[in-house]
């Protein structure tokens, strides 16, 4: 007979209850310095510090010169559901500051060492209280100035099994600076100030606009392009800083939203920007913006995540419609048309009253005056160059062309045993793929040409066409030159003098907080692969030298690139070993795009380049560069 007399509901022990409640706030060391900075920002600091070690693990520091604690309040401040923001249920409808849960200071301190030293008065005289994995000690009297300092020590050391669910040290060291751009941007009282690893990643003094403080933060380059929109009514206020249309690419850096001054994700907002952009929008481009909107407290409602990432709107659709019509007239009040703006293109997009953008922008954002950047990487020489620009070196050596057509090397032979399906660094086909190639090896026992004698043709800029003995082959531009230059990359790496030009005059990068810090960061692997990178104080940074094959007017663009590709962090799993990462970045923000057109020499090159590689048939991230049709299939396809 079963026993009943033990109960199968018991309440939870305290500790267990609070790091559930640590495991909703705390979600990483990011998380945590959220809820510290904002705290700050509620007690009406004008100076925030901010010192970080170890990615956050070891040590997060955050002080400031706001309103302080008496010690009775420093004392309820560490414990659960105690808040100065709120006091009724009412005041969850009309919440107009960062914090209010009353858990996040409580959260962090039950999985860390935590520290808290306060002052509410000018005489110099604070008091501190210590919070040890949620096990607080006795309030003491220490000397501390008027604000708040709160130090997080050792943090998940009572719970090691959530940080080993973190991503990597350089990981969560990007997303600290993200956050602290996020903060920082809409809040130009505030003069802030990071130390990160001993080494000083932000200094934004009190500027007088939102416009300079954007600037601050994310650089003067994005910064000088933006264009104001501003629409006010009885229900919403927006504000909102957008890029200029020549500006737009794949995937930009910034798209911020902050209600109430509070930065969250919306999509509504995106699609609103995106559709008053839509007569500009080519396949892929996206605008920049930041948008900020002020709206009645009481029309959102801001407690239904626990970081307050996410918040509802009352009437979504008319939000929507406000921010599109906001975007739409600022657009037409700075006298932007997409007339305008492709003006030299006579070819209209039907059902559209825009025209066709020269440039197809899908992969990756392009400046103007990099729309028809073109292979140089290999190609040996640019042939309208003088004979002393020496700026390209082929990252393949095909000096000895003769030999690699004795031995079959570098031929068509080389590509017939390639398969028709394809997976991340993994190759396989089927048995009809196998009869076919084993025709194609029949015809082309002997060849006798290389890839420098086949007529190929470009498709829409952005594939390449190359016929073969018993079918044609068609090559991602982009893909296959993403490969070229990472198994070139990887290669760098082994080598302790790489090859690179020294520039007459360094190039200067303007760049955001995070950019500068991502690319500072890892500079070794820079350098490894022929770039020499230098601070140049504020948000810039100068270039020195670059790989030797890369031209000039390349480089601004290539490492922006690079930069963007480290911060988004793709394919994380498939990248730890750094060395692989930094060569993925190189070979993304290298590659030639598409969109870009290519001379006969350039494609025959291209292919020739690929064909060298240990594996042609994906790019770095398991794209196919190829893909064959038989003549039998084309065939097939014309019902023949």
């Amino acid at each position: 007979m079963q026993n009943l007399s033990k109960n199968k509901i018991e309440l939870l022990p305290l500790p267990v209850v609070e790091k559930i409640a640590a495991g909703e706030v705390v979600e990483r060391p990011a998380a945590v310095l959220k809820e510290l900075i904002e705290n700050s920002i509620d007690a009406g600091a004008t100076r925030i510090d901010i010192t970080v070690e170890d990615a956050g693990f070891s040590l997060m520091k955050v002080s400031d010169n706001g309103c302080g604690m008496s010690d009775i309040d420093l004392g309820m401040s560490v414990m659960r559901h105690a808040t100065s923001k709120i006091r009724t249920a009412g005041d969850l409808f009309s919440i107009a500051t960062m914090g209010f849960r009353g858990e996040a200071l409580a959260s962090i301190a039950a999985v860390s060492r935590t520290s808290a030293a306060s002052s509410d008065n000018t005489g110099g005289l604070g008091h501190e209280i210590t919070v040890d994995g949620g096990v607080a000690q006795q309030i003491k009297p220490v000397p501390h100035l008027r604000g708040t300092t709160i130090t997080v020590k050792d943090l998940f050391f009572n719970v090691p099994a959530r940080k080993k669910f973190m991503k990597t040290a350089r990981g969560e060291h990007t997303a600290i600076v993200k956050i602290l751009e996020q903060i920082a941007i809409p809040f130009p009282s505030v003069h802030f100030t990071a130390l990160i690893d001993g080494k000083k990643v932000i200094d934004a003094p009190v500027s007088v606009s939102l416009q300079d403080r954007i600037c601050a933060v994310a650089g003067n380059e994005l910064s000088r392009n933006l264009i104001e929109c501003v629409l006010e009514n009885e229900s919403y206020s927006v504000r909102a800083f957008v890029s200029a249309p020549e500006k737009m690419c794949a995937k930009p850096r910034f798209q911020s939203l902050y209600v109430n001054l509070r930065r969250i994700d919306n999509d509504s907002v995106t699609a609103a920007v995106r559709k008053a952009f839509a007569q500009f929008l080519g396949h892929g481009s996206r605008p920049a913006f930041f948008c900020f909107l002020d709206i009645d407290p009481k029309h959102v409602d801001v407690n239904v995540h626990p970081t307050k990432q996410q918040i509802k709107f009352d009437d979504e659709s008319a939000l929507f419609r406000f921010v599109y019509h906001t975007v739409k007239e600022g657009l037409k009040k700075a006298g932007i048309t997409a007339e305008d703006l492709y003006a030299d293109n006579n070819e209209q997009i039907s059902g559209v009253g825009s025209y066709l953008p020269k440039v197809n922008q899908s992969d990756a954002c392009q400046s103007q005056n990099h729309t028809n950047r073109g292979p140089s990487s290999f190609s040996v020489r640019d042939k309208t160059a003088g004979s002393d620009d020496m700026y390209e070196r082929p990252p393949f050596d095909f000096s000895n062309r003769e030999a690699r057509l004795k031995d079959g090397s570098g031929s068509i032979q080389t590509i017939l045993n390639f398969p028709s399906v394809y997976t991340e660094e993994k190759t396989g086909r089927s048995s009809s793929d196998n009869n076919l190639i084993d025709d194609i090896k029949k015809e082309g026992e002997n060849p006798q040409h290389s890839w420098e004698l086949i007529t190929c043709f470009q498709i829409h800029s952005m594939f390449v066409l190359a016929p073969i003995k018993n079918g044609i082959l068609l090559i991602d531009q982009h893909a296959a030159h993403e490969r070229i230059l990472y198994e070139q990359a990887l290669s760098n790496f082994q080598v302790s003098a790489p090859v690179s030009q020294q520039l007459l005059f360094p190039i200067v990068l303007e760049l955001s907080i995070a950019e500068k810090a991502v690319l500072l960061s890892g500079c070794e692997y820079f350098s490894n692969l022929g770039f020499e990178i230098g601070d140049f104080g504020d948000g810039a940074v100068s270039v020195s030298a670059l790989p030797a094959f890369l031209k000039n007017g390349e480089a601004q663009e290539t490492i922006r690139e690079m930069v963007r590709y480290l911060l988004e962090g793709r394919n994380p799993a498939n990248f730890n070993d750094p060395q692989k990462r930094f060569a993925a970045a190189f070979a993304c923000g290298a590659a030639i795009k598409s969109g870009q057109k290519l001379s006969q020499d350039e494609m025959n090159g291209l292919l020739n380049s690929l064909f060298s590689t240990e594996n042609p048939y994906t790019c770095p991230h398991g794209r196919p560069t190829i893909v064959r049709m038989s003549v039998d299939e084309l065939a097939r396809r014309f019902l023949r």
